[in-house]
């Protein structure tokens, strides 16, 4: 069942098709050719970068995951499959695969697309978030360091 978005949610995206909280969530994202990264990314032939097509995609999958710091913790089969130019349309979906509490704090994790015009223009195989609630609270699991950089214990900790 589709629901409204709670307000503040999913901020940067310019609508969004379809809301179920904790399970799936479709939104679309229009590039405008007036970014400013257009300027050095790149001059003669402007792409959005990957980068931030990804970020979008972690930002819709915390909309998706509920209240809580989450945070990007890592990304495993990402693929990106055709340009995003000024001017397109990306509709980007994240659904929820799976979710797990361990001392560090809950775990959860995504599959995700971005298209553009029925084009799949970028996937991901899984879209790790981590909930910071905890961490920022000074407790157990992550420990930042004093230059402001999160890190992680060693090994794959999804």
């Amino acid at each position: 069942m589709t629901q409204t978005v709670p307000p503040g949610a999913a901020p940067g995206f310019d609508r969004i098709l379809a809301f179920e909280p904790g399970v799936r969530a479709v939104a679309v994202r229009n590039v405008p050719g007036t970014l400013p990264i257009f300027t050095t990314h790149f001059p003669r032939r402007p792409v959005y970068p990957g980068a931030l097509l990804l970020e979008n995609m972690a930002e819709l999958a915390a909309a998706v995951a509920g209240s809580g710091a989450w945070r990007l913790s890592a990304v495993i089969g990402v693929r990106f499959r055709h340009f995003v130019a000024p001017g397109d349309q990306v509709e980007i979906t994240a659904e929820a695969a799976g979710a797990s509490a361990g001392p560090g704090g809950a775990v959860t994790t995504f599959q995700a697309s971005a298209r553009v015009e029925g084009r799949t223009v970028a996937d991901v195989r899984e879209l790790v978030l981590r909930d910071d609630t905890a961490t920022s609270r000074g407790a157990g699991g992550l420990h930042t360091a004093g230059t402001g950089t999160v890190s992680e214990p060693k090994g794959r900790t999804a």
